[in-house]
């Protein structure tokens, strides 16, 4: 009998053959090759591409067209008001960048240990800082904080909180070291909604497709809750360690730290229904999605490009050290290297252009 390597071997080269024979006949307009995508399209095992090494490229390949110094280490991005927003360290601070001359325009100070991401809405710039245990209200109009609101976060693991209309989505790891809980905060009165229990390590909150969503490391999962009722809707199981997410190009995308994995959610059926061999294991990285793309980011390999319409990694940019978070926004692709203190601003376009070896 054949062992299960073997064996999966041979279902991943079928499901790789078919899945080009299928694109083929979709571009020629046959309605065989659509019904075959999507046959494959059903099965996570056949999402898997083959020999990542043959869509990797030297770092020196990336169209970097910015590189902004910032004042300290760099970390966390968000878009809005005509500017890009950085969390830096040491001394905490965010750094407002001109979109258009890619320069910086002011240095906020948050207070100690600024955490857990930076987020926009319509009036605000809204970063979190975890030894003072609030989150910072930035008024863009005056780059200054105008306004704190006490929630239930301390100095502790990597994470990110989530921000609706009218509430913070806090992953809770004061009353909890395992971080097995999050709280919804009402942003208005700063007043304790509810406490939902996710599953330990429930580190990393985001919102999209009308629902909050909540990976727990631990359990391997993501609690879909609806915040109409705040309860758990849905529980998926994902990849080995799962961290960061975002949502975006018709899906909920999880980054799986333990073998660097990216799963991807179906949200009108709560399931995995793609799992991407990105090999990007990290303890820490990031993932967005824009630009018709999913752009993963790791130590060591800054840039990873997923074609949301084939599931498969596309680019790969290898080499370096201190690249984290990522996002995408203004027509571009923009990178944190918190070792050197850089923001790159990345022109997708001529991404794109670049064909792997």
């Amino acid at each position: 009998m054949l062992s299960s390597i073997v064996v999966g071997a041979i279902a991943s080269l079928i499901a790789e053959t078919v899945s080009i024979f299928a694109m083929r006949l979709t571009q020629r307009g046959s309605g065989l090759g659509l019904f075959l995508v999507l046959a494959v399209a059903g099965d996570v095992r056949a999402q898997a591409p083959s020999g990542i090494a043959a869509v990797q490229l030297s770092l020196d390949k990336l169209p970097v067209v910015a590189r902004i110094d910032l004042p300290s280490s760099a970390d966390w991005i968000a878009f809005g008001f005509g500017s890009i927003w950085v969390v830096n360290y040491r001394p905490d601070r965010v750094s407002r960048i001109d979109s258009a001359t890619n320069t910086v325009r002011a240095d906020i100070p948050i207070g100690r240990n600024g955490c857990l991401g930076i987020l926009a809405d319509a009036r605000r710039i809204v970063v979190p800082s975890c030894v003072t245990g609030v989150v910072n209200e930035i008024d863009p109009a005056v780059d200054s904080i105008v306004r704190r609101v006490p929630v239930p976060i301390t100095r502790g693991r990597e994470g990110s909180f989530a921000m609706s209309d009218d509430a913070y989505w806090i992953p809770d790891n004061v009353h909890d070291s395992l971080s097995s809980t999050v709280v919804r905060i009402d942003r208005t009165s700063g007043a304790l909604v509810a406490r939902i229990s996710t599953g330990a390590r429930s580190d990393v909150i985001i919102t999209g497709f009308g629902a909050v969503w909540v990976a727990s490391s631990s359990a391997n999962t993501v609690a879909r809750i609806d915040p109409k009722t705040n309860a758990i809707v849905a529980t998926i199981p994902v990849g080995e360690s799962p961290k960061f997410m975002t949502a975006g190009e018709g899906a909920v995308w999880v980054q799986n730290r333990k073998d660097g994995s990216v799963s991807r959610i179906d949200p009108s059926t709560n399931r995995e229904i793609a799992r991407i061999a990105a090999a990007a294991p990290t303890p820490a990285g990031d993932i967005a999605t824009g630009g018709g793309a999913v752009w993963l980011s790791v130590d060591g390999k800054p840039v990873t490009r997923i074609d949301p319409r084939t599931n498969a990694v596309t680019h790969q940019f290898v080499g370096g050290s201190g690249a984290d978070a990522i996002r995408w926004g203004y027509g571009a692709a923009w990178v944190a290297d918190h070792r050197v203190g850089q923001l790159w601003r990345i022109d997708t376009g001529k991404l794109v252009q670049v064909i792997p070896r």
